[in-house]
């Protein structure tokens, strides 16, 4: 396991180390998004270390997307929606009616399943 840690992990840094840098860059991105009236993409990147910058170590790249936008492709993007995701995400909320209820459950894959209840 140590062989293992030490491929991935080249500078040697602890995981207390990489874990409170995280917290803190995230934080402060997470802060620069809601300011925006944006939500947050990030992905890992590179460790880059400078000694003096707060927090001295970044890992991660980042973006403000539109409240409801994509990422690019190409990396494998963590989105945090932190804005109001507009009309169609309140009008989810709520209860569902039958009908409501079955065309969700059709268009999640489970119209086969609501068929074969029916008859059975």
């Amino acid at each position: 396991m140590d062989q293992i840690s030490k491929v991935a992990n080249v500078e040697g840094l602890s995981a207390r180390d990489i874990l409170d840098a995280f917290d803190i860059w995230l934080s402060e991105r997470v802060g620069e998004a809601r300011a925006a009236g944006m939500d947050l993409a990030f992905h890992d990147s590179e460790f880059d270390i400078a000694p003096g910058r707060e927090p001295p170590l970044v890992g991660w790249r980042h973006m403000l997307l539109a409240p409801g936008a994509c990422p690019p492709s190409g990396h494998d993007w963590t989105v945090y929606r932190l804005q109001d995701q507009g009309s169609a995400a309140n009008s989810a909320k709520g209860s569902l009616d039958h009908d409501g209820l079955r065309l969700a459950l059709e268009a999640l894959g489970y119209g086969a399943y609501l068929s074969s209840a029916q008859t059975g």
